[in-house]
């Protein structure tokens, strides 16, 4: 386990960033993008459980991240680029309005 002997604020931290990674979708769904149980999903953003190392390595590439980088993060050494923070967000809007996001990057890219 990766996050076991870290404090609680980290712990905090991690809960979080499941939450916001899995933004809009169901538990089932988000779990089955990392390759674990709906379940488990919960349990770590309740702080009842940490993942292993596998799940742990999953949720930092989610984040564009290495895991190294999420763990300087979660000890709250490191703080997110802008674009994680635009990733982070991208990855929570529901599939409705991402074609709205989807759109304005293509009117950008066409008026470069």
């Amino acid at each position: 386990m990766v996050v076991r002997s870290v404090d609680s604020e980290a712990r905090q931290r991690f809960a979080q960033v499941v939450t916001e990674l899995r933004g809009n979708r169901s538990y089932r769904s988000f779990a089955k993008i990392l390759g674990v149980s709906h379940p488990t999903i919960k349990a770590w953003e309740n702080l009842e459980v940490v993942p292993d190392v596998q799940s742990f390595e999953r949720i930092a590439a989610l984040r564009g991240e290495t895991l190294s980088e999420f763990r300087e993060f979660l000890a709250g050494t490191r703080q997110p680029t802008s674009l994680q923070r635009l990733i982070q967000q991208i990855q929570g809007i529901p599939m409705n309005d991402l074609a709205q996001v989807l759109r304005a990057i293509a009117d950008r890219i066409e008026n470069t």
